[in-house]
């Protein structure tokens, strides 16, 4: 069956009229911009516009089909695509951070995987900013507002799936984001999850996965799981039902927060928008903004804005757009051609990053994910399975069997304590390295580093996500390696000491800015990736998984870990931090309200105000916080 586009949802985008007015404006269509524009909009009596400088691109198979991700416009048209400075301990590369450039962000785009993060880690929030309500029994609630959780089924169950009720939110009326488990599983999968040493995690979202692996929750309608888009039509057979209706479909922010409420009257989104700056009262203590600039169809205009600004364009989108809007680094900002209006020089500073890596080895399963790149009549007939009754096995979702590993699991005993000891006797160094300059921000990083070392220390750190799968990934294009089937386990870094930043270059918005998140410039992230790839190395080849094992691909055998890692080492494109939630005497940005310090209006909404790196992929976190934000802003009404 052909798929055939949503026409009735494109009509509903709305085209903002030159100077109009609203309560609010959220710059930023992605997973913390839709999610806290969708419940401010919920008063109908309060206007909100969402300006989104990608597409609605829900109408995409590349998009809706999980088995599709990563194909077509996926990384080319609806993604940012921010290309870094050279890494200088990577060889010199250039690498690429991928940030969805769409409605609905980087959930257009990503993996779907849904767990959440170390419940300790967020307390660390609360704890640097003196503020309980950042941790995680305060998120938790968010967490379980932003979704709308299916149980697994006894299939589910058996091949490995769990959850524990407490953590979840199932309530139709309230919740948003479609999240459950997909109805096929690789059994090599469990083969992994056997090896790997990790205890069975009894939910990967319950706030205490270290040391644990399982099947992860993704982000996905898995109630539907029968029931095509097709089936159900409005009176008119040419108009489709909504993608939110779609079993067994990505449930991405834009279905989730836009998609159900597009029709609302006081909710107006506008994509293809490109927002230049935010505009300014000059003569208001504090500074207050009056405004967004944008260009739609090379034409400028402006939304006004009688309450509140809300920034949501990304952790690096989101510095980008206050330092346009003279609000940064006085010094970086008259070197880039922008007058300075807010000193605030700790903007774009503190980015880290999740740090990718690979193993793999060929396997003689039969049935990996190679088997639709390497066999195109099997692919053809599994989307023909998947468009009648979602029974297509490798397009039906992504399942991913991951475990959180924490220290012990990589280091002996001796080695880790003398990684330990190095880097609590080079605190003062490193932050120094990296708070360009800044001393609030450094005595911010010495914070930082304290607070990941006691859980290195407690072992209750998730240094690193392993997970399988059942296929190759790797850095070799498909044309480039055998024609064979893989098994992969990905190694994550999920702890960096490492800081970066990022910042503007020009004072043209349509100039990318400079990105560099520092990859490796800490020794302990270093050893912790050298580690995991050795392990994964080793576990390929170990049983029961050295019952399909064929070989060891890449590295190759003989070849170094850390040689060849410097050589091919990614973004796993989970960046945080450049505009921190952390007080201004520790380099901060924006406070617990999430408020830009020395600005009367204007709060941040996305995964830039996370202080440290989290355990965790973070689409999950960003709706608690675009959930959160959303009440703090009810409440100060």
């Amino acid at each position: 069956m052909v798929l055939r586009t949503y026409l009735s949802l494109l009509a509903t985008l709305v085209v903002l009229s030159e100077g109009k007015s609203y309560d609010y404006v959220v710059i930023g269509g992605g997973t913390g911009g839709l999610a806290v524009a969708s419940r401010l909009a919920e008063d109908a009596s309060i206007t909100v516009a969402v300006l989104e400088a990608g597409p609605n691109a829900e109408n995409l198979p590349e998009v809706y089909i999980p088995g599709l991700i990563g194909t077509g416009q996926s990384f080319t048209t609806l993604n940012w695509a921010y290309q870094t400075v050279p890494q200088k301990n990577l060889n010199n590369r250039v690498l690429t951070v991928n940030a969805g450039k769409a409605l609905g962000g980087s959930t257009i785009i990503n993996s779907m995987i849904f767990p959440r993060a170390i419940k300790a880690q967020y307390d660390k929030w609360g704890r640097l900013n003196n503020d309980s309500s950042w941790s995680w029994s305060s998120l938790l609630p968010f967490f379980q507002r932003s979704e709308i959780f299916t149980p697994p089924n006894p299939s589910q169950v058996a091949s490995g799936a769990q959850y524990e009720p407490d953590v979840h939110g199932f309530d139709n009326a309230t919740g948003r984001v479609k999240v459950g488990f997909p109805n096929y599983f690789f059994i090599q999968s469990q083969l992994w999850r056997n090896a790997s040493g990790l205890a069975l995690s009894g939910d990967l979202a319950d706030g205490d996965p270290a040391g644990n692996a399982g099947v992860s929750p993704d982000s996905l309608d898995a109630v539907n799981n029968t029931r095509s888009v097709w089936d159900l039509y409005h009176s008119e057979p040419d108009v489709v039902i909504l993608i939110s209706q779609c079993g067994m479909c990505r449930c991405s922010a834009a279905c989730a927060y836009y998609t159900p409420f597009a029709s609302q009257p006081n909710f107006d989104v506008l994509t293809g928008a490109v927002v230049t700056r935010i505009i300014w009262d000059s003569g208001s203590t504090p500074l207050k903004a009056t405004g967004v600039e944008y260009i739609i169809n090379n034409q400028t205009t402006v939304a006004n804005v009688t309450k509140e600004v809300i920034l949501s364009a990304g952790t690096i989108g989101s510095p980008k757009i206050l330092e346009l809007s003279g609000v940064g680094n006085a010094t970086i900002l008259q070197a880039a051609g922008i007058t300075p209006v807010l000193n605030l020089s700790t903007v774009g500073e503190n980015l880290a990053d999740h740090v990718h890596s690979w193993t793999n080895a060929f396997t003689n399963i039969t049935l990996t994910k190679d088997s639709l790149l390497l066999n195109p009549n099997f692919m053809a007939a599994q989307l023909a399975l998947w468009n009648t009754n979602r029974t297509g096995k490798l397009l039906s979702a992504a399942p991913r069997t991951l475990g959180i590993v924490p220290p012990s699991h990589i280091f002996s005993p001796a080695s880790f304590g003398s990684l330990i000891s190095q880097a609590e006797n080079n605190l003062t160094y490193y932050a120094n390295l990296f708070s360009n300059g800044n001393p609030d921000l450094a005595n911010g990083i010495i914070e930082q580093h304290k607070a990941v070392l006691d859980l290195y220390k407690q072992n209750t750190e998730g240094v690193l996500e392993m997970n399988f799968e059942p296929g190759y990934s790797g850095p070799t294009p498909f044309a480039s390696r055998p024609q064979r089937n893989f098994s992969t386990i990905n190694v994550v870094l999920y702890a960096p000491l490492s800081r970066g930043r990022t910042h503007i270059v020009s004072s043209s918005p349509l100039s990318a800015p400079a990105v560099d998140p520092a990859y490796w410039s800490h020794p302990l992230d270093t050893a912790s990736q050298v580690a995991g790839i050795n392990l994964g190395r080793k576990t390929l080849n170990m049983s029961p998984l050295d019952s399909i094992y064929q070989g060891e691909f890449e590295p190759g055998v003989g070849v170094d870990s850390e040689t060849w890692l410097r050589g091919v080492v990614a973004s796993d494109n989970h960046e945080t931090g450049t505009l921190s939630m952390m007080p201004q005497e520790l380099g901060g940005v924006v406070d617990t309200q999430l408020r830009v310090y020395g600005i009367q209006n204007l709060r941040v909404v996305d995964a830039s105000i996370i202080p440290v790196p989290i355990s965790s992929h973070l689409s999950s976190t960003i709706y608690a916080i675009g959930e959160k934000a959303a009440d703090m802003i009810k409440g100060a009404m």
